[in-house]
Parts: C-alpha cells; structure tokens; sequence
C-alpha cells in the first residue's frame, strides 16, 4: 500500500507540472506592427503629427520611392515587443491582386526596400506578419505607393566645380504626362538649403533652372561640398495622391 501511495503521489506531481506546462505557453501575438503610409515629401510643408510639427524628410516620410532604381521602400513605427523573431514582407499590386511574400527578414529592422524592380505608374501595396519566438503572430495594416520614371540629370556634372552664381540646373524631362519637378539641394550635413517646384508648360527638353542667389546665417562659401537631385511628382486621381520618383543624387563642389 505504502508503494501503491508513491505511484499515486507522483503522478499527481507529473500531472501538477503538465498543467504548469500548458499554462506557461506564450499565445499572446505581438503588438500589431503600424507601417507607415506615405506621409508627403521632402520639400513639402511640415505636417503635424503627435502633437508636434514635423518636417518630412527621405527618413521619417512613410513608402516612398528611392534614388537607387525602380525601388520602394516601406517604413514601420518602432516595435513594441522585446521577444521578436522576424517579420514576413507581402506585396499585391493593382494588376496583381493576390498578395505575394516577397521576402522574411530578422524583427530588429524598421523599414524594408523592394528592389523589385517595380513598373512605373502602378499602385503597389505591402502589408507585414510579425512573429514572436514562441511562433505568434500578427499583421500589419496596409499602405499603398506608385513610382514614377526618373528624370535624366544633364548638368552639373557629378563632382564638378561650379561657380553658383552662373550655375544653372539642366535635366531632360521623366515621362510625357504633366506632372511637375522639384529641384532639392542640401549642404554637406544633409540640411536641405534650397528647393522649389517647376511646373511643366510648353518647355521642351532640356529643362532648366538657375541656382538662386542663398543669404543665410551660414553662407555658400568656396570648397562647399552641395548635394542635390530632381524629384518628379504626377497626381493620380482615383488614389487622391502624387506618385513620384527621385533622380539619381549628385555632387557639386562651389567654385
């Protein structure tokens, strides 16, 4: 009887650490991750967000097109959860409507670029699946972009010296629809020094525009290091949005 007794005691003790077992098992997805929708772009107005004014700029304004080829990049707000294992990136388009994983990447990331390389002129959309060590997942929602052909630079040339008082922007136009370009420059900390907007009319190829005359606090001076690039804007009526590409980036040193 005294043995009978053992037997029952440990499998009362077998049975009491099962449960704890199943009980102890992680089900809890993880926060859902937030992508980023195209919020506008660099050059545009500050937006508010959060409470605070916000200038967009190539990081912190949602999908957008890149420099490098017919890319897409899509960007997500910081992940909340500490014990993440990798996320699922899915692609659909207005042409193909079945979403595709396109790639599975580690969860210690905050955006993704789509080397595609993606067709001009077509809505893309992504949405991501999240997945914690234990296997849970969860699922973004999703944001929506389209690319646009990138204007050709003609001048100046990449890391030439210019004399900016004479310089003159020279590019040949992205595509034959009406959209319109925005010439950008930055200074060698990436602030962005000078932009404006060039509505297209009846100007043919090359287009152009001359560097303005910049007084500042902190002045243009000889041996500055400027960067800039041509982005191409074209509104899409049936999304409400500008699609838009950006040009190669070049450098010009000031003369």
């Amino acid at each position: 009887m005294k043995y009978l007794g053992y037997i029952l005691l440990l499998l009362l003790l077998l049975s009491g650490c099962a449960g704890e077992d199943d009980t102890g098992k992680d089900t809890t997805p993880p926060a859902q991750p937030i992508l980023i929708p195209h919020l506008g772009d660099t050059g545009d107005e500050p937006i508010f967000i959060d409470g605070a004014w916000v200038e967009l700029t190539d990081e912190n304004n949602g999908i957008d097109a890149v420099p490098e080829g017919q890319m897409m990049r899509i960007a997500w707000e910081p992940l909340v959860d500490t014990d993440l294992s990798h996320m699922k990136i899915y692609r659909f388009s207005d042409i193909d409507l079945e979403p595709v994983e396109i790639d599975e990447i580690q969860a210690n990331q905050n955006s993704y670029l789509d080397r595609g390389p993606l067709v001009e002129r077509t809505w893309y959309s992504y949405f991501v699946e999240l997945f914690d060590a234990a296997g849970n997942s969860s699922v973004s929602d999703t944001v929506s972009y389209a690319i646009l052909a990138k204007p050709y630079l003609i001048s100046p040339d990449n890391g030439s010296f210019q004399d900016i008082s004479e310089l003159k922007f020279w590019w040949n136009r992205a595509d034959d629809s009406s959209g319109f370009y925005r010439i950008l420059v930055w200074d060698e900390d990436r602030n962005l020094i000078w932009h404006t907007d060039f509505n297209l009319a009846t100007e043919d190829d090359p287009l152009s525009l001359p560097f303005p005359i910049i007084t500042s606090e902190d002045p243009i001076v000889p041996g500055d290091a400027l960067r800039w690039r041509i982005d191409y804007f074209d509104w899409d009526e049936e999304h409400q949005m500008h699609m838009g590409s950006e040009s190669p980036e070049r450098v010009f040193i000031v003369r």
